[in-house]
């Protein structure tokens, strides 16, 4: 593992040192050495193992070091797949999810990292009462803390020099431990199972011993501050895991045999007394838990000013705030003052399985983070280093255990935290500047719909209008928009097809998209050159299949189309099975959708049925209009009516009963009507109840002059639509 000292501050263009980067040694093992062999080691892990027996402790140590091991190794994956940002696991998960998701996990780190402080000046009282049992630990407490908290002011750069010497200490008191082996008057033999000076509750064990291994988010908490962390987060967290995870089982050896069961449930500090060298231990402590203490009060901040930096919390500008050498002296008294009010929880025990609950939910995201990636396997996805896809699925379902028997309340109050915080950061709009791996969830899933939807031959019931609106000039999507915007308001997409040789469509067709965007719509727009209108419409239909969601209704204005247009729509259409609405706009001197006469009510004109009148599930000429018609009405909240003209009187009855029942079978609203005339088509058209837009079947040689002419006698916008077959009224 190469390390190794900081980069010295050098100055930058305009006079201000730089800020101090620093290697994998001393940047990220070491803080994370320190900081999980810190006062759990010397005084709960002998109660750990007197409590709930050698077994109980081994299994305790093992399901927790499995969980930091899991998430090591997603750490090391991900850390080696991307740039990683200041803010450590925040940056991470943001990075991956989004701002929403890292501040809900970042934000219940960040409590837990400054408690975590508080929580290892707890231990040192506790290692000071040993050699000074006269003094007030409470004012111990708070003068400790207060140096800790004046060497994280003064910059991340002294604290990590400190750490150097600590580390000596710290070494020698363990191999002080060790020999006592040999100086020990008698060994005792392992008590593999609880006695009855221990509980034997592993739960409550669990949920205390495990903030001793929660250290190793120290190390990603410096990302911001190290020379490379794509490689010396990786390193340095897994060696570091893998030397404490190895010191915690050693010393569960130790304790067992080194003192009754009972010496160890009572006798929180029995490593002073059975070491070779007891003061050395006790040098050992003080200077671990101090140091253990440091490390969570300078990783918390910079995870403060990152979170604060993207606005993830409130105060952002003042917490992002840095010195001129990059020390985040806002968040680093933010911090100290969280970190005090945590010395109130009064002792070492209340304070531990809080934390426990909070870093539980970190390993949790990273873990469920690269399984995600793994499983998207996208071509961003490309760690140096490699895990198997098991690796985070193992981690995620040891976190869940871990959670539930961990946390003081099973899991569902940090998870309704984490929920709580997520829903109030999206409701801010927080803006991500970079791509996460959400836009390759969507395509996923996007991708499988697609493929699902391809193979499904019958997809009525997922039926929904999918346009296409070829168009000329920007003017004309003026007029269409109205009814473009109640067929598709509701549900669809829109797909803007420019046709013609106008230079400019093609700076009006983006801006025409984007105004459909503005008013709630989907809509895309693609340019296809030609010299005239109609040229290339059958290639553009064709070539338009092939996307994943294509279009299943070309809506035609036929102010801009010919007769010989509009056959080449109904040849291109059939052969594509995709529907075809051609509009009529009202005469010039009546008013039109665009006026508002949508209100007025939606009529759908049903051809004469007889002498079958029995309703399918496809019915030529139905289907399409009902539903255009249902849409039309929704979006205007204006009255449906369903109307046919008989040529036989007699027929009258059964056509009334015939639309009843597709009144009942469309599931159509209640307030819908029905209106039944007999006799000649144009003859019943001027007396017909009046309507905003009329709605017919399209006849299978469609003339504009035809067409026209209805339009008059209706006096109305009309809508000629024929169906694709892939439509239903009854789905």
């Amino acid at each position: 593992m190469a390390d190794t000292s900081p980069t010295p501050s050098s100055p930058t263009s305009d006079g201000r040192p730089e800020p101090r980067r620093f290697g994998t040694f001393v940047g990220v093992y070491r803080p994370i050495f320190l900081t999980v062999l810190g006062a759990l080691l010397y005084l709960r892990e002998g109660w750990l193992v007197g409590d709930v027996g050698l077994l109980g402790a081994l299994a305790v140590i093992a399901v927790a070091v499995s969980i930091t091991g899991t998430t090591s190794l997603s750490l090391a994956t991900i850390a080696s797949n991307l740039r990683v940002r200041p803010g450590g696991a925040f940056a991470i998960i943001s990075q991956a999810l989004g701002l929403e998701a890292g501040g809900a996990i970042g934000i219940p780190l960040y409590v837990a990292q400054s408690l975590s402080s508080a929580m290892y000046i707890y231990a040192f009282t506790e290692a000071w009462a040993y050699l000074f049992p006269g003094h007030p630990s409470t004012l111990v407490a708070f003068v400790a803390f207060g140096a800790v908290a004046l060497l994280a002011w003064r910059s991340a750069g002294l604290a990590f020099s400190a750490q150097r010497y600590m580390m000596f200490i710290v070494g020698a008191a363990l191999l002080s431990a060790l020999l006592g082996l040999f100086a020990a008057p008698e060994l005792h033999p392992p008590a593999w199972l609880p006695t009855e000076e221990g509980s034997g509750d592993l739960v409550t064990a669990f949920s205390i011993f495990f903030p001793a291994v929660t250290g190793i988010m120290v190390g990603v908490g410096m990302s911001g501050d190290l020379k490379d962390p794509r490689r010396s987060i990786p390193r340095g967290t897994l060696a570091a895991w893998g030397t404490t995870s190895a010191i915690y089982t050693l010393f569960a050896f130790w304790y067992a045999v080194i003192a009754t069961p009972d010496e160890l449930v009572h006798d929180r500090t029995i490593m002073l007394d059975r070491a070779l060298v007891g003061p050395v231990v006790l040098g050992g402590l003080l200077a671990s838990t101090l140091m253990a203490s440091l490390s969570s009060l300078v990783a918390a901040p910079r995870l403060l000013a990152a979170m604060a930096e993207h606005r993830v919390v409130p105060g952002g500008a003042f917490l992002a705030r840095r010195t001129a050498e990059g020390e985040p002296r806002n968040a680093v008294l933010t911090t100290t003052l969280l970190a005090g009010s945590g010395l109130a929880a009064g002792s070492l025990d209340a304070i531990a399985p809080v934390i426990t609950s909070f870093f539980i939910m970190t390993y949790l995201a990273i873990n469920l983070v690269v399984y995600v990636e793994q499983v998207l396997s996208m071509i961003s996805f490309r760690p140096a280093f490699r895990v198997p896809r098991w690796v985070s699925l193992v981690g995620i379902g040891l976190c869940l255990i871990g959670l539930s028997i961990g946390s003081p309340f099973g899991g569902v109050f940090e998870i309704l935290l984490v929920i709580a915080i997520y829903v109030v950061l999206s409701r801010r709009h927080l803006e991500t500047p970079w791509e996460t791996v959400r836009s390759g969830i969507d395509v996923t899933l996007a991708a499988w719909a697609a493929r699902r939807v391809a193979d499904d031959r019958r997809a009525e019931r997922a039926w929904q209008p999918d346009l296409l609106v070829p168009v000329a000039d920007e003017d004309q999507v003026h007029d269409l928009f109205p009814l473009v915007t109640a067929i598709t308001r509701r549900t669809g997409s829109v797909k803007l097809l420019g046709l013609g040789p106008r230079p400019e469509l093609d700076q009006e067709l983006p801006r025409a998209a984007r105004r459909l965007r503005q008013a709630g719509l989907t809509a895309t727009s693609t340019r296809l050159h030609t010299d005239r209108y109609m040229d290339g419409i059958g290639l553009a239909l064709d070539a338009l299949q092939g996307e994943l969601f294509p279009p299943n209704l070309v809506l035609v204005d036929c102010s801009r189309v010919d007769d010989d247009a509009i056959a080449a729509y109904q040849h291109h259409c059939r052969r594509l099975r995709i529907g075809l609405a051609l509009w009529m706009r009202a005469p010039a001197d009546r008013p039109g959708i665009a006026q508002g006469a949508g209100s007025q009510g939606v009529s759908v004109w049903l051809s004469d049925r007889s002498p079958e009148w029995a309703l399918e599930l496809h019915s030529q000429n139905l289907d399409l209009p009902v539903l255009i018609g249902l849409l039309l009405s929704e979006h205007w909240d204006s009255t449906l009516r369903l109307q046919m003209v008989v040529r036989d009187p007699a027929d009258t009855d059964r056509a009334r009963a015939f639309l009843r029942d597709l009144i009942d079978q469309a599931r159509l609203p209640s307030t819908t009507l029905v209106a039944v005339a007999s006799g000649s088509f144009d003859d019943c058209l001027p007396t017909a109840p009046a309507a905003g837009v009329h709605l017919f079947g399209m006849p299978a040689r469609a003339r504009l002059q035809r067409l026209g002419e209805i339009r008059d006698l209706l006096g109305a916008d009309c809508l000629f639509l024929m169906d694709s077959g892939r439509e239903s009224a009854l789905a």
